[in-house]
């Protein structure tokens, strides 16, 4: 007969190494590239030394002659306070005695509930990694009273079954307070969620949306690092005190293969950058495969790790992504990022080594995946974020 032990036992020595593996590896193109440690960490804190320049005792001389003086080095000091990432899955109790006759149905039961957590936490890793670190999603547009669809300004970000709040000047609307996206209509950019808009909020009501308990408490992605209005201190040190602390941003109006090659060549002339990913919007990509096409330059298409493919630009796979604003790319050197960890992915546990528990209050059990990380970029002028708009004025309003 299976019991909770069983599962419990099934989830600790079977599951946790698969989900590690993926949540890992399978997650994106550019995670993937991103080296994962355990060093630089103190108590919960990481502690980084970086070099800036390079060592002034070098040189050549005479055979008797004195010998080139060396300069001290110069360090930056990152500290970041490691981020809390969090999974759960749920199984009700029900569900887990209608299975436990039969192995069969109980394993397909399990592999369910564990399946849904992995693509869920592949989904938030995404958004993280191209985000700015505040858990923001996008901006309610509209809302008709007594209706529980509302219009926004973005749906890519957003998924069906996503918790969310809504936030009104800096507090949490109560009418909007952990509500589940039941549906989404990403054409006419709506959501559909449990709460109706009340009578006494106005029709355009704007509501600033995100994930639920985690506004601020996400590790700093792309868009975030780049970010120099919002974010002027970045791993405890302005940006005005350091120059590498600063990624390059550009627009450019017309797309051609000499200003996208530009783009590298002055980031390893100005920060000695490898760029080796261009991360982009849709149609950042759709034009810059016209480009190619037009200037009759083969499209290779590369096979990267975790089984992705993806197309590329002077030999540099370029990754598109719902996360990253249509009309933008970053230009990126990944020996740079670190994701800094405590530990890999593993389950919380209580006091008697458990990691199913029922949920206090409810017929349903839980257990909950735990990793302590923090992903830093140690040099941010390696990034080039370039803005093409062509013809357009406008553009989504992704990352």
């Amino acid at each position: 007969m299976i019991s909770l032990s069983t599962a419990d036992s099934a989830l600790k020595n079977v599951y946790l190494e698969v989900i590690a593996n993926q949540l890992n590896n399978d997650v994106d193109p550019f995670y993937a590239k991103i080296s994962q440690i355990t060093q630089d960490i103190t108590g919960n804190e990481i502690k980084k030394l970086i070099s800036v320049g390079i060592n002034g005792g070098i040189g050549a001389g005479t055979e008797v002659g004195s010998l080139p003086t060396p300069k001290e080095n110069n360090y930056l000091s990152l500290t970041s306070k490691l981020k809390n990432l969090y999974g759960t899955l749920e199984i009700s109790d029900k569900a887990l005695r209608a299975s436990r006759d039969e192995a069969g149905a109980f394993l397909n039961l399990l592999n369910a509930e564990v399946e849904n957590l992995i693509e869920s936490s592949k989904f938030n890793l995404r958004r993280m990694l191209y985000g700015d670190g505040t858990g923001y999603l996008t901006q309610t547009s509209d809302g008709e009273v007594g209706s529980n669809v509302y219009g926004v300004a973005d749906a890519g970000s957003l998924a069906i079954g996503m918790r969310v709040d809504g936030y009104l000047d800096g507090e949490v609307a109560s009418f909007f307070k952990e509500q589940i996206i039941t549906d989404i209509d990403y054409n006419a950019s709506t959501i559909t969620v449990q709460s109706t808009l009340p009578e006494e909020n106005e029709l355009d009501t704007i509501l600033d949306l995100y994930i639920t308990g985690s506004k601020d408490k996400e590790f700093i992605g792309l868009k975030g690092v780049c970010d120099t209005t919002n974010i002027k201190t970045l791993y405890g040190i302005n940006r005005s005190d350091s120059a590498i602390m600063n990624p390059t941003t550009q627009t450019i109006t017309t797309m051609t293969v000499p200003a996208m090659v530009k783009v590298i060549d002055d980031l390893s002339l100005a920060s000695n950058a490898n760029t080796d990913f261009i991360a982009c919007g849709f149609t950042f990509r759709r034009n810059l495969q016209k480009l190619l096409r037009e200037n009759s330059i083969n499209l290779d298409v590369l096979n990267l790790e975790g089984g992705f493919k993806t197309i590329s630009f002077n030999g540099i796979p370029v990754l598109a992504t719902k996360f990253i604003n249509d009309y933008q790319a970053y230009f990126i050197d990944s020996s740079v990022w670190h994701l800094h960890q405590l530990c890999d992915w593993t389950w919380l546990t209580n006091n008697k080594g458990e990691v199913i528990k029922q949920r206090e209050g409810y017929p349903t059990h839980t257990a909950t995946l735990v990793k302590y990380c923090d992903l830093i970029c140690d040099r941010p002028n390696t990034i080039s974020r370039v803005s093409w708009y062509g013809n357009s004025t406008s553009s989504s309003t992704g990352s």
